[in-house]
């Protein structure tokens, strides 16, 4: 089961390496505020990932002046994709469970 943080920073790179600020504005843009990681969770959640081989550091994609050496950047792994699949049908289940009981009410 992935944290909410981790799983948004799985599906921010889910389309090519980004470095960690990018990340967490991603991350920002794409939950319109609701998370808005601190410097410190973020790296702390990217660090975790890496950790457990979700994410890997990368070469900075791009060449010549675009490119900022001292950021780094990260991909997801083959195990990371699998990870957020498997969180995901994780949530379908859990929002089924919630409308079989009509807890939560599906939608039009």
């Amino acid at each position: 089961m992935l944290t909410e943080l981790s799983l948004q920073v799985l599906l921010a790179i889910a389309e090519g390496p980004l470095h960690g600020y990018a990340i967490g504005k991603d991350v920002e843009v794409r939950t319109e505020g609701r998370l808005d990681p601190s410097t410190g969770a973020l790296y702390q959640a990217i660090k975790r990932l890496t950790q457990d081989g979700l994410l890997k550091p990368v070469s900075a994609p791009g060449r010549g002046a675009d490119v900022d050496a001292r950021r780094k950047h990260f991909a997801i792994t083959p195990a990371g994709k699998k990870a957020v699949a498997d969180e995901i049908a994780r949530l379908e289940q859990l929002v089924a469970l919630a409308r079989s009981r009509r807890l939560y009410p599906a939608r039009a």
